[in-house]
């Protein structure tokens, strides 16, 4: 029984895991497009969540 509970735990960490990888991915890709757009660091930073230093990165890629 302890063994399915931890197997239990380690899904439910690997899914969360998937679930936040997915969504900084899809932040990421809607911070480009908004760059095409020709939206400012700040504001992209503030539509996706992410740090305005990510950001700036992200923008010194393209």
């Amino acid at each position: 029984m302890l063994m399915e509970a931890r197997l239990l735990d380690e899904r439910r960490e690997g899914k969360a895991e998937g679930l936040a990888e997915g969504e900084a991915n899809a932040n990421i890709a809607t911070a480009k497009r908004l760059f095409s757009m020709g939206l400012s660091v700040q504001d992209i930073a503030k539509a996706t969540s992410l740090p305005i230093e990510q950001v700036e990165a992200l923008q010194a890629e393209q």
